[in-house]
This record gives structure tokens, C-alpha cells and sequence, in this order.
């Protein structure tokens, strides 16, 4: 079974059958992408309840889960029979069979996405991954394999029931798919949602929990539209969903019941923004997506309007219950729960995660206190602001033509008076999809535009600076990224940012060890403009992302090495490369340099994304320590920088820090309200890190992070310096002459 961080059940014996097993899926079928169905089994003689279990999606980018589907309370799945679920969105399952329960969001055909079934508690049942992904049990599947034929991939063994733990050994291809269902047999009792014509009153929808008993059933409600969100979403992979566009619904008088919410999202309306203020009555069927309970209109069944209504006032959230309400395992919060869907006031908030991010989303905490919010740490009331309803249903939503006009733009620490609209729920956050008729106030704030220069501390000829800077998606002209071309203006905007940030920032650090730069020649075209020479070797990764250096005339560069370009892994059941059996996608990029009799190397690294498993990055990590092992025993002093995409706490460290070594991560000596260097669903956190052997510890004058990206919201300026990157860079400033012994 997957590793994963929920339980997992007792894992079978080898060939054996689990209790319950996906035994057949088809990733893709004669209506394309869409055309999808997941089949469990229950291979025991006893009938097994599966009331609450979910068909649950794993991100190709994170390995998160998102469900897709929950099975109806009350359900039993009598011994040998099989539960259906089908794919309902647009091009959606065309078998004849029909599904028991169904889902509107598609699983991806990227490399790393994947699937799997969780009981009601969230403990993991079965998987299937596909590629790399992290959801796949040993070795993945290729979801790709089959084109619009109808074709799946079915449990290998008599009854379907073989389950050894790995994918590829229990699958097979079958030509003619055959999706069986359990039927009448499957059929709960009747839900306390009324399933009948009469209009059902939202608080019934939502309940007094975080999963609605209405869940598969098609209702009819009436309310004032409050709120609109006007973006489809789209994946990495390119995928579409219609129905994140649409409308909030809320009830013009409460139900009384404090515990259910009066609102409700209703995705797939075409044209959302005329219905704000108006009553309408809605007919659509109840599902729960990414943990929020929604409405999906009924197909070519526009909402009815019945006139103009009265926006409800918002209710103004309390900060002392927001802080301390209960978190679950998925982020849903029992206060901020209550009120899903309705309309919403923040009375003030601080940005304790850093500005606007790239996404339009600000994360505040209620108050005005003023105190930075870590990944380690747990903050119940986290709250972000959303921008997508002033997004103007952008082609594109990841490459819109112009900036959301709901969009809240704040640095870190600024306050943020009024915010109100729909409180919605993604990704284990609560965010106010604001809206164009109540924007909030944003106040000032201490941290400084532009961002203060780094400090040189001392005279720049005695000091030897070196920079780690993830630069995010530099493309060439033509580049494919986001789903299109890179133009002529965005590369130069992106070369011209670069620059301003290395010289204005940075203020021209000696080494600057750059990550996601596509080729030798666009970095050659920053050095030209700041006085360096580049330095890049090609690598393996399928976006052709690579690692580099610009390094300044003042020091001699001695050698260049790339390192591993060719190095093999071994670790069952992963695959940590784009190329099978290679160990980098990006290898390690290894320069000696000269400055007088001061020599040392410099290692420029971009492990494995998040969505590889710990294993890829501790063997990546080993490797490098293993080179850096070979130069100490040469009495080499060596700097091991890069994007880690590892913590401090994690193992991929604590190899790197192992006893080969004297290597140390400087993360720890920065006071603990500045080791940062990324920005994730509302939580600083550090991905970026330099290292640096014994030799050199007495040459450290200064080591800090430059916060000119994760503190600040994008200004939308050309050849602006903040902003252009997700990533803030660390910062090593070392004497070239070695102190005096006293």
C-alpha cells in the first residue's frame, strides 16, 4: 500500500487479496480525457460498510489529496460486488453501465497524478499512481497508454483480486473495458435531505458539518446571489474546470440554526457577474469538491431569476472564536465552517504570511497583530482573500491578460480593514472571495518599497558574496509555459527583472548560483547586462529547467563540473527522474574558483519538487555529500547551495549534515523571525538553504535571506525586481582572508 500521511490498513501478504481493491480504471476512454470510471471490488465473503469512503485525486505537483467523490452514508458493499464511480463532467464516462456514485472533476493524465480510496477516516485502502506519481504503489501505471479507445487497466488474478503492492504487477491492459456496478444493492436509505421538487433550504445542503448529507442528490434552492467567481480553474497539466465559475447563493432569512451556513456555491453558470443581488432559484445536484459543499447546475438549465433581492449584510467573523476553533486533519475549521458559502466580514487583518502571492491570494490574520506565520506552526484563524471573482474569465486563468480587480495587494505586515464577501474553502484554507462592490482598505505597513539593498558589510574587495536565486520559469522566447508561448515582452520583462533584482538587491553578489533557467544563451543574456559570465550544462528535466552560475570577472574560475548527469538510483518502487532509472533531473553543478590564495568550490542544486518522495531527495542529498566528502579529504572548503525543496527538519538535511561531512546549514544562525524563504497556503517555510564546510565557518561575516519576493505583492511594473520569482535568496558573505587566530 501507498505510503502515505494518513494510516494505512495492514498490508496484505504478497499475491494476497486486500479486504477491498480499485479493480479496474480507465483513465481515459472513447470520449477523451473525461471519459473515466474507478471500480472497486470487496473480495471477502462478508459484506463491508463503506459508508463515507472516498474516491480521492493526488496533485501531480504536490501529491495532495483532493476528493473527488463520497459514498453515501448508510452504504453496504455486499461480499464479491463491486461499487462504480463515474466521471460526469463534460466528455465524461460513455459506458452504458451506470455509476453509484459520481464525480465532476477528472483525474489528470500528468505524469505524477494518481488516485486512491479512503475509508470515512481517512485511512488509505488502494492506490494506483501514475509515472512518478507519489500515489502509486511501487511501480506506476502509464495513464497515457491508451488514447480515446475503450480499453482500461483491470486487476490481474482469479476474480480480479491479485493486490502484491505494485501497480504494473497487478494490472493489466484489458481491450474492452468492463465496468461493473453494484446497483440496487449499493442503495442507501434516504438521506434527511429531501430529494424531491419543493425547493430545499440551504441550511439543509450544508448541515451542521463539514460534508453535506445531501452529497449525489439534485436539489432545487432559492436566495439572493451575493457574490460571483468568475475564473474556470486549470490545472498544471492544462485541464479546465468549468465549474469553479459561477454564483453564491444565501438565503434571505436564517434558518435559526447556527451551526449550518445559509450559502452555497453554485458552479457551471455561464454568466455570473448580471445575477449579483438578484433572487434566483437553482436546480442542480450537491457534491463535495476539494472539502467545499457546492451546487452543479443541471446542464443547459440556467438559474431562474425571480427578481431583484437584498443582499444580505455579512456576518462579521468574532477573532476569539476564529482562534480557537478546532482543525481537522483536511483544514476544515468548526467555526469557519458554519458559515461556508455566506457572505462574510474580516473587520481587520494583518498579512503575517507575506504579500499578495502569485495566485492573488493574501493570507491574513485577524487582528492587528503583527507576528509572522511559520509552516511549523498551527494558526486556526489563518484567513486568505481571494481574487478570482474580478478575474474577468480569463482563456488562460494561468496567464491572464490583466490583473483580477478584486485582486487585495498588501506587503507584509500591512492591515487590512473590511473584507467581505463568500467564504470559500481549497487547498485546507478558508478564504473571502472579495468582491467588486466591497473592497477592502488597505493600510500602510512598516516594511519598506523598494526593498533596502543588502548591507555589504565592509569594504565589497575584502568579502567574498555568494547567492542562491531561484529564478521560477525562466523561458526563452517560444518557451512553452503556463499553457503558452512565452513573448518577446514577458522574456525581456523576466530577463530585466533578473537583473534589477542581482544589481538593486542583491547588489551584485561575486557567485550568484541560479535554478530554473531553460538555457545557456537567455543566462548568458543577464550577464551580458550585469558584467558576469554564465555558466550552465543542459540536464534531464522534461521542461528543460536547468542549474547555473554567473560569476563575476573578479574571480578565476579553475573548473567546471556537472555532476551526476548520468547517476543512477535504486530505490524500489521510485522514480526520481524524468528519465527512468536516473537519479537527476537537474544535476548538481560544481565550479572551483580563485580569488588570490583563497580557492574553494561552489555546488548549485534543485533537488526533486515536493511531489517526489523524501527517498529521491535523501539519495540526491547523499550523493552530493558524497562529492563534497571526496573534496574535504582534498582539504577542498566547499559552499553546497541551492533549492533544496526540503526544510531544515527534514532528512534530505540531515544527510547532508551527516558525519562524511562537515557540511552546516546556515539556516539556524539567522534570528528566527527571518528564516524564510518561500511562501505556501499561508505558511513561511524554507526551501532554500546554503551550506558550508568546517573550513570555512571562521570566514562567515554575514549569511541572510533577501525577502524582496515573499515579502512583497507583484506591482505588475516591467523589470521590476520584487515579485519575479517565488523564491527569496540566501545570502553568504565570507572574508577572502582568513581572521587571525587569537
Amino acid at each position: 500500500m501507498l505510503a502515505a500521511a494518513v494510516p494505512l490498513l495492514a498490508g496484505p501478504s504478497m499475491a494476497a487479496a486486500a479486504p477491498v481493491v480499485i479493480s479496474e480504471f480507465r483513465p481515459q476512454g472513447p470520449n477523451g480525457g473525461n471519459d473515466e470510471f474507478v471500480e472497486m471490488k470487496n473480495t471477502t465473503a462478508a459484506a463491508i460498510d463503506i459508508s463515507g469512503w472516498k474516491l480521492v485525486g493526488c496533485a501531480a505537483t504536490s501529491g495532495n489529496p483532493s476528493n473527488r467523490a463520497t459514498v453515501a452514508a448508510g452504504t453496504t458493499l455486499p461480499a464479491g460486488a463491486r461499487f462504480l464511480f463515474t466521471n460526469t463532467a463534460s466528455g465524461g464516462y460513455s459506458g452504458s453501465v451506470p455509476g453509484d456514485a459520481t464525480y465532476g472533476t477528472g483525474i489528470s493524465n500528468s505524469t505524477g497524478s494518481g488516485l486512491r480510496i479512503e475509508n470515512a477516516s481517512g485511512t488509505v485502502i488502494d492506490t494506483i499512481g501514475n509515472g512518478t506519481s507519489p500515489c502509486r504503489e511501487t511501480t506506476g501505471l502509464s495513464f497515457t497508454t491508451f488514447g480515446n479507445v475503450n480499453s482500461s487497466f483491470e486487476r490481474l488474478g482469479a476474480g480480479a483480486d491479485q493486490d502484491t503492492d505494485n501497480n504494473a504487477a497487478d494490472f493489466t491492459v484489458r481491450v474492452g473495458s468492463n465496468p461493473q456496478n453494484c446497483g440496487t444493492a449499493c442503495i442507501p436509505p434516504p438521506p434527511p435531505c429531501p430529494a424531491t421538487p419543493a425547493v430545499t433550504p440551504i441550511g439543509t445542503i450544508q448541515g451542521d458539518g463539514d460534508v453535506s448529507e445531501c452529497d449525489g442528490l439534485n436539489v432545487t434552492i432559492e436566495g439572493v446571489v451575493t457574490g460571483i467567481d468568475d475564473e474556470v480553474g486549470r490545472s498544471t497539466a492544462g485541464q479546465i474546470f468549468r465549474d469553479d465559475r459561477g454564483i453564491f447563493v444565501q438565503q434571505e432569512t436564517p434558518d435559526g440554526d447556527p451551526a449550518t451556513s445559509e450559502g452555497v456555491f453554485v458552479g457551471y453558470v455561464d454568466d455570473p457577474a448580471p445575477l449579483l443581488g438578484k433572487r434566483v432559484r437553482v436546480n442542480g445536484k450537491v457534491r463535495e469538491k476539494f472539502g467545499m459543499t457546492q451546487i452543479d447546475e443541471t446542464i443547459n438549465q440556467e438559474p431562474t431569476v425571480l427578481g431583484d433581492g437584498t443582499i444580505p449584510a455579512p456576518v462579521t467573523l468574532d477573532p476569539v472564536a476564529a482562534a480557537t476553533q478546532t482543525v481537522a486533519a483536511d483544514g476544515s475549521r468548526s467555526y469557519y465552517e458554519r458559515f461556508e458559502g455566506m457572505r462574510v466580514r474580516l473587520a481587520q487583518g494583518t498579512a503575517n504570511s507575506g504579500g499578495t502571492s502569485k495566485f492573488g491570494e493574501l493570507f491574513l490574520t485577524p487582528g492587528p497583530l503583527r507576528d509572522r506565520v511559520f509552516r511549523t506552526e498551527t494558526q486556526p484563524d489563518l484567513i486568505g482573500t481571494d481574487a478570482d471573482a474580478g478575474a474577468g474569465n480569463p482563456a488562460n486563468p494561468a496567464r491572464p491578460a490583466a490583473p483580477s480587480t478584486t485582486v487585495v495587494n498588501a506587503n507584509l505586515f500591512q492591515r487590512v480593514s473590511d473584507v467581505v464577501g463568500p467564504l470559500v474553502f481549497s487547498f485546507t484554507n478558508y478564504k473571502i472571495m472579495v468582491q467588486e462592490d466591497a473592497l477592502p482598505t488597505v493600510g500602510s505597513g512598516p516594511i519598506r518599497f523598494p526593498s533596502p539593498a543588502l548591507a555589504l558589510n565592509g569594504k565589497p574587495k575584502d568579502r567574498l558574496r555568494i547567492a542562491s536565486f531561484n529564478v521560477e520559469n525562466f523561458f526563452p522566447v517560444g518557451g512553452d509555459l503556463d499553457g503558452g508561448p512565452v513573448t518577446q515582452a514577458e522574456y525581456e520583462d523576466k530577463r530585466d527583472s533578473i537583473v534589477a533584482a542581482i544589481q538593486q538587491r542583491l547588489v551584485n553578489p561575486d557567485i550568484v548560483a541560479v535554478q530554473e533557467v531553460v538555457d545557456k544563451t537567455i543566462l548568458e543574456d543577464v550577464a551580458t547586462r550585469t558584467g558576469y559570465t554564465a555558466y550552465l550544462e543542459e540536464g534531464n528535466d522534461n521542461r528543460g529547467i536547468d542549474v547555473g552560475f554567473l560569476v563575476a570577472p573578479t574571480l578565476k574560475v579553475e573548473s567546471v563540473t556537472q555532476l551526476g548527469k548520468t547517476a543512477t538510483e535504486s530505490i524500489p518502487g521510485t522514480s526520481c527522474s524524468d528519465i527512468t532509472g536516473n537519479l537527476f533531473d537537474r544535476p548538481p553543478l560544481e565550479i572551483a574558483v580563485k580569488t588570490g590564495p583563497f580557492r574553494l568550490r561552489v555546488i548549485t542544486n534543485h533537488f526533486a519538487s515536493k511531489a517526489a518522495p523524501d527517498s529521491c531527495r535523501d539519495a540526491q542529498a547523499a550523493f552530493v555529500r558524497d562529492r563534497v566528502a571526496a573534496l574535504e579529504a582534498q582539504g577542498v572548503n566547499v559552499v553546497v547551495t541551492g533549492d533544496l525543496n526540503a526544510f531544515e527538519d527534514e532528512t534530505p538535511l540531515g544527510v547532508l549534515e551527516g558525519p562524511q561531512t562537515s557540511l552546516d546549514n546556515l539556516w539556524d544562525t539567522l534570528p528566527a523571525e527571518l528564516r524564510y524563504s518561500f511562501a505556501f497556503q499561508g505558511k513561511l517555510q524554507t526551501l532554500d538553504h546554503i551550506l558550508i564546510t568546517s573550513g570555512l565557518q571562521s570566514r562567515v561575516d554575514d549569511f541572510d535571506y533577501a525577502h524582496f519576493d515573499n515579502d512583497y505583492y507583484d506591482r505588475d511594473r516591467a523589470g521590476d525586481s520584487h515579485k519575479l520569482s517565488d523564491h527569496d535568496p540566501p545570502v553568504l558573505s565570507l572574508l577572502k582572508t582568513a581572521p587571525s587566530a587569537t
